[in-house]
């Protein structure tokens, strides 16, 4: 039997990245032989990282430079690799002070000796001691033979001497013997601009390219092809780089490549030029991101997801955000064309009813139902209508920018999630604390197996009389039936509720409250508690104290767990198609992380557990990776009446 407590009723739904200019380019030394790393500037507020569990934070910069880095130094002390990273990272974040003797230490033990010079140097470099750094990467050079990084990163130091001739000759000879590094290519085409202005930069790539080996100088030729509107000349370029580049092509080819076609509106050639070559694990979200945004755009939405459901498979923190976006924009893409987009669709597709009884995470077989004590007494049954919204006033309006397009979708798919999370709550509500039975009843588009099947929201208010056919189209007829519509068109919001008792159609109440979007705990926990009270349902004597709803800042984490659940439980039902599902490792991670929050919170914990149940048939692996974690949680974090229950 399903554990399930969702029942389908049938009756009778970032921008492209683009690599900064030459100037740009130039202005940053060239840290590495190969790794430029992040050059943007340093956050003010603090460094961004991530704890052992995957979550962000962000620490104050004083905090990381007094305790955080010493110890990260001390840690990498006697392995090159992992202090380089650390030195290189603490550059990027403004701490050049603070890794003097690292660096140092580093050029003497690094085994990979230009490396270590090169550190040492852009170090001294930047601290200002230009004789010193002149004579380390000079005394390198002499020692151990010419290297373009050592090279290019002398010529910073002769630049910053006002060495102009030797500048520019000791410039040269690195890009000689490695013509694609990417600081000192880009520096050498904005000098030769500085002199003589685009075509002498445009002639200064040329000479690069005719260098053996060279691939960057063609990616900036075609990059000021297409500036000039002429692509056929930008794809010579772009094919005679790709021919001359190792393989696997690296990843800020691709990035620049795909960036500038992007950028310029060539989607269907940056496709062509681009997936041949991407490889996940290699080129990651930088190249991943411009893939996945032009597939969205041309239409080819099963390609976009695969593509970020390889990425997502790495469980990168710092990718899960902007996965999480794209997700969802494929979600409301897929959503649109099933709900009639394309021609044909919707005469395929009829209205019927989700029919969630009690708690979402507390389905009728769930053993973790004992935990909340069974109800001794019969009250009346309640059905909570849901699925209908009135959308904000400017969603009226064609958008301003495509900023404003992306903003308004995003508000418009909350809103579309909080019509069924707030009747799943209510229902949850009403079932937990009164001596009533409460359920939540949403529409569902049911069509052809495999091409329709998903939620509905309706901008009309549900007509009392289509309220109560709905609450008693089974068997499980209600006593009392509320539909539940929210008013999005200002803000606060406000969520309107109509009580009428089922057996003659009578309206014999009404609710209104106003909430906050962004905080909605005040508004809605009041709302349930009317809405109970109107009801004139008793309170029950259960085990009540062990149901706690998340509050505060978890409040809004729960509802959307709420809605996740429901999504989760409504893709393992017969009939629905693959891709009505997104986000699988979002709704893994959300779940866990509220039960992380509330360590302490049953409900928190039941809800993880139950949506890793409804996890396993969809994406086994996934679910079996998360089993891990929750198991880690129990044991730093143990509820033993939960585990106990599950265990039986």
């Amino acid at each position: 039997m399903s554990r399930d407590n969702v029942v389908s009723i049938k009756p009778e739904p970032e921008d492209i990245n683009v690599p900064a200019s030459i100037a740009e380019i130039a202005a940053s030394p060239d840290l590495t032989p190969q790794e430029a790393g992040d050059q943007s500037q340093p956050p003010v507020d603090g460094i961004r990282a991530f704890d052992e569990q995957g979550r962000e934070i962000l620490v104050p910069r004083e905090e990381w430079s007094t305790n955080v880095l010493p110890n990260m130094i001390l840690q990498a002390w006697d392995q090159p690799d992992q202090l380089y990273m650390v030195i290189l990272n603490s550059l990027n974040d403004g701490f050049a002070t603070e890794v003097i003797a690292a660096a140092e230490h580093l050029a003497e033990t690094d085994t990979i000796p230009a490396r270590g010079a090169c550190m040492w140097g852009i170090v001294l470099l930047q601290q200002g001691r230009l004789d010193e750094a002149e004579s380390l990467l000079a005394g390198f050079t002499e020692k151990n033979g010419e290297d373009a990084s050592v090279l290019t990163n002398l010529a910073k130091v002769y630049a910053a001497q006002d060495k102009q001739e030797l500048t520019e000759s000791t410039l040269w000879r690195a890009l000689e013997l490695e013509p694609n590094l990417d600081n000192g290519l880009g520096w050498y085409a904005s000098m030769a601009q500085e002199r003589g202005g685009d075509q002498a930069a445009a002639d200064a790539l040329e000479r690069i390219r005719q260098l053996p080996g060279s691939w960057r100088a063609q990616l900036w030729l075609a990059r000021g092809l297409l500036n000039g509107n002429n692509l056929d000349g930008a794809k010579v370029y772009y094919n005679e780089a790709l021919e001359r580049a190792p393989k696997p092509i690296p990843g800020d080819f691709l990035m620049q490549m795909s960036g500038d076609l992007g950028g310029h509106g060539y989607l269907r050639e940056l496709l062509e030029f681009t997936i041949p070559h991407f490889v996940p694990e290699l080129h990651g979200l930088a190249v991943g991101n411009n893939l996945i945004k032009a597939c969205i755009d041309t239409g080819n939405l099963d390609p976009a997801d695969e593509i970020r459901r390889a990425l997502d498979a790495f469980n990168r923190p710092d990718w899960r955000q902007p996965l999480a976006f794209w997700d969802q924009e494929i979600g409301r893409q897929r959503a649109a064309r099933a709900a009639g987009t394309q021609p044909g669709t919707a005469q395929d597709v009829q209205l019927g009813m989700l029919r969630v009884d009690g708690p979402i995470w507390l389905p009728l077989q769930s053993p973790a139902r004992k935990l909340f004590g069974q109800k001794t007494t019969a009250g009346p049954s309640v059905t909570f209508l849901g699925g209908t919204a009135e959308a904000p006033e400017e969603a009226q309006t064609a958008p301003t920018s495509p900023e404003a397009a992306q903003s308004m979708a995003e508000t418009l798919d909350a809103l579309g999630r909080l019509t069924r999370a707030l009747p799943l709550f209510l229902a949850e509500q009403v079932e937990m604390l009164a001596a009533a039975s409460g359920r939540a009843m949403l529409p569902w588009a049911v069509g052809a197996p495999g091409r329709a099947g998903g939620f509905v929201v309706s901008g009309q208010r549900w007509p009392d009389e289509v309220a109560v056919q709905s609450a008693n189209a089974d068997a499980n007829k209600s006593d009392y039936v509320v539909s539940v519509h929210i008013d999005a068109e200002v803000e606060p919001w406000t969520a309107d509720l109509a009580f009428v008792r089922t057996s003659d159609g009578t309206r014999i109440g009404e609710l209104s409250q106003e909430f906050n979007v962004a905080n909605p705990e005040e508004g809605l926990r009041a709302l349930a508690a009317e809405t109970i009270e109107l009801l004139g349902a008793a309170s029950w004597s259960g085990d009540s104290a062990q149901y706690h709803v998340p509050d505060a800042t978890d409040f809004t984490a729960y509802l959307q767990r709420l809605e996740q659940l429901l999504a989760l439980r409504c893709a393992g039902m017969e009939g629905v198609p693959p891709q009505f599902l997104n986000g699988e490792r979002e709704i893994m991670n959300g779940a866990l992380d509220l039960a992380r929050a509330e360590p302490h919170n049953m409900v928190a914990r039941v809800l993880l557990i139950e949506t890793l149940v409804a996890m396993r048939p969809i994406r086994p692996e996934l679910a079996q990776e998360f089993a891990q974690q929750v198991e880690a949680l129990a044991t730093t974090h143990p509820l033993p009446t939960v585990t106990a229950a599950f265990s039986a």
